[in-house]
């Protein structure tokens, strides 16, 4: 991502973004701006049409509508503006905070393919929730936690570094407005298992334990590359994952290997293939399986690294002659 060029207004409590500038389709928010913190991002600020559209005087596009990609939220960001997202059709990616502590109606109208979190998870109560209630599609949560060097003297506030300690999957779910005539009312009816996993929350906080309660349910519900990289993500991220949980995900994910693999080549997901052959991979046959479907889909690069994990855990025994 690459600093851009901003309109904004000074406000009681800092500042407040109102249109961003730039050559792509990727926005970081600096934490300040003329020596004031960055507090508020307006609304409509992302919108391809906002009231009041502010002067453009840095020579670059707006970034806005199907112009945003990606977007890289501050700490001190506090409020987001009503349809602050609206029609953004391209936008995949939000980092931020979980300090966040308010989003104005309509947030994320028409953002229908976001679907990636980075979440830095402080202290106190998260905004999680709120944004995946919003979301109607598969989202997948990587949560960050401030991990400190010893003797550093830094502050969870202004950590050295993050940690990625969990990742999350929220599978899709959809709403369907339904008549009913004679009573002359209108119902709104649910349908998925991602609003059961979006309600596995409480005091705001992620309720791990009735999240993996609803895999033996979800696994037949839900959409097989959702599942496997449910599975995946938990296993390899294991943190407050009970033991009979972990043994649920362990025994789809070897009944289902090949699948699993063909999802994260689909995904050029590397790091994960790489744990799931040096961690998960039991045995040779395994081992065979993850290679069998490199091969198949030509991933030159998957089969040079699966082969060489097969040769350091699997070594082929010394040939013994007879004569």
């Amino acid at each position: 991502m690459e600093q851009g060029y901003y309109a904004y207004e000074k406000t009681d409590s800092g500042i407040c973004i109102l249109r961003c500038y730039g050559s792509s389709g990727s926005v970081v928010i600096p934490e300040e701006l003329d020596g004031l913190p960055v507090t508020e991002v307006s609304a409509y600020a992302f919108a391809a049409e906002m009231e009041g559209e502010p002067e453009n005087t840095s020579g670059f596009p707006c970034i806005c509508g199907d112009r945003l990609e990606e977007l890289c939220l501050p700490q001190t960001v506090r409020r987001l503006g009503r349809y602050i997202f609206y029609n953004c059709l391209r936008l995949q990616k939000l980092s931020l905070y979980s300090s966040l502590a308010f989003m104005g109606a309509g947030a994320f109208t028409g953002c229908e393919n976001l679907a990636f979190l980075t979440m830095r998870q402080l202290e106190g109560k998260s905004c999680l929730r709120e944004i995946l209630q919003d979301l109607k599609q598969k989202v997948t949560v990587e949560c960050y936690r401030a991990r400190k060097k010893p003797g550093a003297g830094d502050t969870e506030d202004r950590p050295e570094e993050w940690e990625l300690y969990c990742r999350l999957v929220y599978p899709e779910f959809f709403e369907e407005a339904v008549e009913n005539t004679p009573a002359r009312i209108i119902s709104t009816q649910t349908h998925g298992m991602g609003i059961q996993y979006r309600n596995a929350f409480r005091n705001t906080q992620v309720v791990f334990e009735e999240y993996d309660g609803l895999f033996a349910t979800g696994k037949y519900n839900i959409d097989l590359n959702c599942v496997a990289e449910m599975a995946l993500s938990r296993l390899r991220y294991p943190f407050s994952l009970e033991e009979k949980a972990k043994e649920d995900y362990a025994a789809w994910l070897a009944e289902h290997l090949q699948e699993a693999a063909f999802f994260l080549l689909e995904e050029q997901d590397m790091g994960s293939l790489r744990w799931l052959a040096e961690t998960f991979a039991a045995d040779l046959g395994q081992m065979e399986l993850l290679l069998s479907e490199a091969k198949r889909q030509e991933a030159a690069e998957a089969v040079s690294m699966l082969m060489d994990v097969r040769r350091r855990r699997f070594p082929a025994g010394k040939k013994r002659f007879c004569l």
